[in-house]
């Protein structure tokens, strides 16, 4: 037959009633909107991630600097043992000088204060390194789901600058 023929003698289809356009709007919604809420929670999760390895690099930058900057006026051991001290309050904490009250800028982190031990005219380099372990909120180790057994989400960040004495 003619193709013609057959679309000009197809039977017209009534548009479908709103009562049944409303029942697909809502299976499209609900296939949809998981889709959707991982993508959110994923973006949020990556914010977040992106914003404690800021803090990280940037807490490490500093005690690198005030450790650079701090070390030659040190003339004894137990001199440099306060500015390496003072280093690692200054990453761990954001200050120098901490209480018993002051919260550290990210929660449980190791920090590393290195310098030569015997300062001598010459000895160039300070560094400081410091590792914390990144655990997401949207599924903590703690969520016992079979499929997640063997995954661990846990993602360990170092950074570490190394410095000239100034």
């Amino acid at each position: 037959m003619n193709i013609f023929y057959q679309l000009k003698h197809q039977p017209v289809q009534r548009p479908r009633s709103r009562r049944q356009q409303l029942g697909v709007a809502a299976v499209e919604f609900t296939i949809t909107l998981p889709v959707l809420l991982l993508l959110l929670f994923v973006g949020g999760e990556m914010g977040r991630f992106l914003f404690q390895y800021n803090t990280l690099t940037k807490s490490v930058q500093d005690g690198a600097r005030f450790l650079s900057a701090n070390i030659r006026a040190a003339d004894s051991l137990a001199e440099i043992a306060a500015v390496n001290t003072s280093a690692e309050n200054l990453v761990r904490y954001g200050t120098e000088i901490v209480t018993d009250t002051t919260p550290p800028l990210l929660p449980g982190f190791d920090v590393s204060a290195t310098n030569p031990v015997n300062i001598v005219d010459g000895a160039t380099e300070v560094s400081v390194t410091a590792t914390y372990t990144y655990d997401p909120i949207i599924f903590p180790d703690a969520l016992v789901i079979p499929l997640w057994q063997g995954i661990q989400l846990a993602v360990p960040l170092t950074a570490s600058v190394t410095m000239p004495r100034l």
